[in-house]
């Protein structure tokens, strides 16, 4: 029997774009299931949607998804654990630890790292870093594709400011950066205004 090996993806997924599409296909021929656990407070103090709203995003995103050699899930496990400690920030080692008490005893779990996290200047940043790489191990993929979800909030501004042809030229830069479901969500929703 194969044991089952859990990729734990996180990122604050806001929004989630066409490279984490990205890091997944190359993450899934590894992994029988990939936890995408969206950020409930930035470890960095970046700013982001609020969470339910991400999380839509997520479901929206899951639902372009192509098939993939291994099951794909959104994880809220960030959330739990901040509502449990408000005024406390929620570390990977931390969730790792509790993903791994949630899992059966022989299921191997890494941390899936972008690029940029796993660029040691920033990797050093992260709670017991040494331990992560220790304890569970990481999966670095490369940056394939370069599509940030900043770029894509900076886009998606433009995008309102405009129209006529330079509407539908950023129109079309975000088809190539977003999975269509999430470009409809934040159209509709008229997210990332400002």
């Amino acid at each position: 029997m194969t044991l089952d090996s859990i990729g734990v993806f996180g990122s604050a997924f806001n929004p989630p774009t066409c490279g984490h599409l990205d890091a997944i296909r190359q993450a899934a021929p590894h992994f029988t299931t990939i936890l995408l656990l969206p950020a409930a407070a930035h470890a960095f103090n970046k700013q982001m949607l609020d969470f339910r709203t991400r999380l839509e995003l997520l479901q929206c995103f899951i639902g372009d998804l192509p098939k993939l050699s291994c099951k794909v899930e959104v994880c809220t496990i960030e959330q739990d654990i901040l509502n449990k400690q408000p005024q406390q920030p929620v570390y990977t080692y931390d969730v790792l630890k509790l993903l791994s008490d949630q899992y059966s005893p022989g299921t191997k779990i890494r941390f899936i790292l972008g690029p940029d996290n796993a660029q040691p200047e920033v990797w050093k940043k992260f709670y017991k870093a040494d331990e992560i790489k220790q304890q569970w191990g990481t999966f670095v993929v490369k940056e394939l594709e370069a599509v940030r979800s900043t770029l894509v909030r900076e886009q998606l501004q433009n995008f309102y400011k405009n129209d006529g042809e330079a509407h539908t030229h950023l129109h079309q830069q975000l088809c190539k950066m977003l999975t269509p479901s999430v470009l409809m969500y934040i159209q509709q929703h008229q997210l990332y205004l400002s």
